[in-house]
């Protein structure tokens, strides 16, 4: 049951001026293709993870979430649902921006049954699929909890690659190679920390929580507290000399430093 970091999640206005705007930046970005009401571009990096830029596809259908938004109609619906589609409506529901993140695991059900038996409410896992504009359509699972602090997680049904095709989108004219780390903001920093050891990582003395930074696979993540104004922030290595952070403008909310 290893956990690898698999990607984050932005949720952006339009996905043509997402696309452009991460392009100019210097990012290869590779359209996904489309799934129900959205449609999304991942940004790929050497160590198979990858930031979605996802939009709702339909033109008349953005309008009408927004509006559903702050009438508190989506939120209801969350509240209702009992499947993994109340922690998604989330992502529509909130400001454009970064908004969650995934963790991939091998064996979703089996991860699933381990947190509530631990006393976490789980959320019921579904299937998901997305059609590629070459008509190849990858599936997966999604499962998780209500839990915020808590990751959405992903088990592929399709193989990895038909998800998140690798070949030559790796290599970015910015330099960006890996993503090294994820600073998180959480409600509560310490309570946060136990929480993502005891359910992510595989065996861990309580004597170090805390101590330093959580690994999930070659990805690290940092805690934050609400100080921090969004969801999360990026960290990149770099095959630059220079430290130096993007716009976070064109980055739709999202920081991002090049190390």
């Amino acid at each position: 049951m290893s956990a690898r970091f698999d990607h984050v999640v932005v949720f952006v206005p339009s996905l043509e001026k997402a696309i452009n705007d991460f392009t100019d930046l210097g990012f290869n970005v590779t359209r996904g293709g489309a799934h129900g009401s959205t449609e999304n571009a991942l940004i790929i990096f050497s160590n198979q993870s990858y930031i979605e830029l996802l939009a709702l596809r339909r033109v008349w259908f953005a309008p009408f979430v927004r509006v559903a938004s702050r009438l508190g109609i989506l939120e209801h619906l969350a509240e209702r649902k009992g499947n993994i589609f109340c922690r998604l409506l989330l992502w529509v529901n909130g400001e454009f921006g970064p908004v969650d993140w995934c963790v991939r695991v091998n064996d979703l059900a089996a991860k699933l049954s381990y947190w509530k038996d631990e006393g976490l409410q789980v959320l019921k896992s579904e299937s998901f699929s997305r059609t590629r504009l070459d008509g190849q359509v990858p599936r997966w699972y999604l499962g998780g909890t209500r839990n915020i602090d808590l990751p959405v997680l992903i088990e592929d049904i399709t193989p990895f690659v038909d998800r998140v095709p690798l070949t030559g989108v790796a290599a970015h004219p910015n330099g960006a190679q890996k993503l090294v780390q994820m600073t998180l903001r959480v409600s509560d920093k310490l309570s946060a920390d136990k929480m993502l050891r005891k359910f992510l990582l595989p065996k861990v003395c309580d004597s170090n929580v805390g101590d330093e930074d959580i690994s999930i696979g070659d990805v690290k993540v940092r805690l934050a507290d609400h100080s921090m104004t969004r969801k999360f922030a990026l960290t990149l290595s770099s095959t630059e000399l220079q430290v130096q952070q993007l716009d976070t403008t064109k980055c739709h909310g999202l920081t991002i430093d090049l190390v």
